[in-house]
């Protein structure tokens, strides 16, 4: 797959230079927890015209970190002899030609976006929020969409991996460390641009940017993991090249899901997100999985959120447009119209994580993403592929019955009590997960004993026999509603059972 070279290189000429502005961002400390602190921030978002005020006050002392974070982050010009003083050794001039900055009157004005993310620094398009509408070949930076893929990507040892879709190559970046070889795809000619300038400014040698639509510029190559943020928006008309596709409706994601697995290594994974509809007078999860039922992998769902067709238009029309009444009208008007057109009653979202498997019947899984995740979660997404094996390859309730289970590491109970008298009455009690997918729900005092004696010692019947007795009842009396809570727990991660390793903590 030969590299392209028809579109000029976005970057410094002298390839020193990519060193020496690394050098640069880290000795003036240019870090995710350094632009926290002074910025008072949890996390880096795109600030809203109406943040800027607060930061502009907090970066008004004109420091090296404070000048970067004004030019970069949010996207102000700052006065030429600063920025001279800022960048020293290196030059204005040389920033210039490589399509940082811009010079207007004594006011350096920046160019593109410089983002601290997970030890790298990304640069991408400035935020078209603080300035202008986007444009059609915009190329997106860190969004909340970029971190959830990163968070949610497994990350093992891969020969050969795929970003599809690349941007400004972020998951190509976070996928080299622990690839041989990463190939990184988009149309955009200016995404495969920024691509290439943060793979050398990171010090990734290990990335090939390669110009085309969905998979046809390595239809002969084989991954063990591809990735993907893809332009899932369902909108009536390709705007923006980062977020609407040229395909109607949902399409554009189910060739995703269609066309993959020939590309795919026996157990390689394909994870992107995903937005897909509910139509008129279909069932959507029946829709959904008919996807993958002649792709030849096991697919696990994560559904994050389902949207109304009139909020979801107005969040995404607010995303990329000025705040002009009757152009904001205009659209909405537009997108409606194709909503009530296609029979599209709501919208779901999430992500899908495929499998490459040889078993006859693969097997398919919607889950409920739960209220938090806590930390990278790709060793929980690989966990919860274990669980769904084991419990497709469960024979029937006898053999669950006759099985050790375990309770996790990561099990908390919880229990929320109220003052009666003199002691405390329990009101109800909680099993969560600390970690991972943090899932949490209700459980009676009898279940939360059943769990904790779950130490891969007793089989299950042993313990339902117990619980049977303790409740003066028939084993059979319970048995049945106490294998579906079992299962439950299984699918959650709560128990686990032999195979299935907990995950070590970081």
């Amino acid at each position: 797959m030969p590299h392209n070279r028809d579109q000029p290189l976005f970057g410094f000429a002298d390839p020193d230079d990519f060193r020496r502005l690394q050098e640069l961002l880290l000795q003036n400390n240019y870090t995710e927890t350094a632009i926290q602190e002074v910025l008072a921030a949890t996390e880096l978002t795109t600030p809203r015209p109406i943040d800027l005020p607060p930061l502009l006050y907090r970066t008004r002392h004109g420091t090296p970190l404070e000048t970067l974070i004004r030019l970069f982050l949010l996207g102000v010009p700052v006065g030429i002899d600063t920025v001279r003083r800022t960048i020293h050794p290196m030059t204005l001039e040389q920033w210039v030609a490589a399509g940082l900055l811009a010079v207007h009157g004594d006011q350096a004005i920046p160019l593109v976006e410089l983002r601290p993310y997970q030890g790298l620094v990304l640069a991408s398009d400035p935020p078209y929020t603080l300035q202008r509408e986007a444009q059609p070949h915009f190329v997106m930076g860190v969004g909340s969409s970029t971190r959830t893929l990163a968070n949610l990507t497994i990350r093992r040892p891969s020969r050969c991996s795929l970003d599809l879709g690349t941007g400004c190559g972020i998951h190509a970046l976070l996928a080299a460390p622990h690839s041989e070889q990463v190939y990184a795809v988009d149309p955009n000619p200016r995404a495969l641009r920024f691509t290439e300038f943060n793979a050398q400014l990171n010090g990734l040698s290990n990335i090939t940017c390669l110009p085309g639509d969905l998979f046809a510029p390595v239809r002969t190559a084989q991954f063990d993991l591809v990735v993907s943020n893809p332009p899932y928006v369902i909108s009536p008309a390709a705007r923006y090249l980062y977020r609407d596709s040229t395909m109607p409706s949902d399409h554009f994601c189910q060739r995703i899901a269609r066309e993959v697995t020939p590309l795919l290594t026996e157990g390689g994974y394909c994870q992107f997100l995903c937005h897909w509809i509910h139509p008129a007078g279909q069932d959507w999860r029946e829709r959904l999985a008919g996807w993958f039922a002649e792709t030849g992998c096991d697919t696990w769902v994560l559904r994050s959120a389902t949207w109304d067709p009139s909020p979801y238009a107005i969040a995404w029309i607010h995303e990329t447009e000025e705040p002009h009444p009757d152009r904001v009208a205009a659209l909405y008007e537009e997108w409606m119209a194709y909503y009530a057109q296609e029979g599209i009653e709501a919208i779901g979202m999430g992500l899908v994580t495929m499998r490459r498997s040889s078993r006859k019947t693969p097997w398919f899984h919607l889950a409920e993403a739960p209220e938090k995740m806590f930390g990278p979660c790709g060793e929980f997404v690989l966990q919860q592929f274990a669980l769904h094996d084991f419990l497709e390859a469960l024979p029937d309730d006898q053999a669950l019955l006759d099985l050790c289970l375990s309770v996790s590491p990561d099990v908390r109970w919880e229990q929320q009590c109220t003052p009666a008298e003199t002691q405390w009455q329990v009101d109800a009690s909680y099993l969560r997960l600390s970690r991972g997918f943090a899932y949490a729900g209700t459980i009676d005092p009898y279940i939360a004993g059943l769990v904790i004696r779950c130490n891969g010692q007793r089989p299950l019947r042993t313990l339902l026999n117990h619980l049977a007795a303790s409740l003066h009842v028939d084993l059979g009396t319970i048995t049945p509603a106490c294998l579906a809570v079992v299962r439950r727990l299984i699918e959650q991660g709560f128990l686990l059972p032999p195979g299935v390793a907990p995950i070590p903590p970081p």
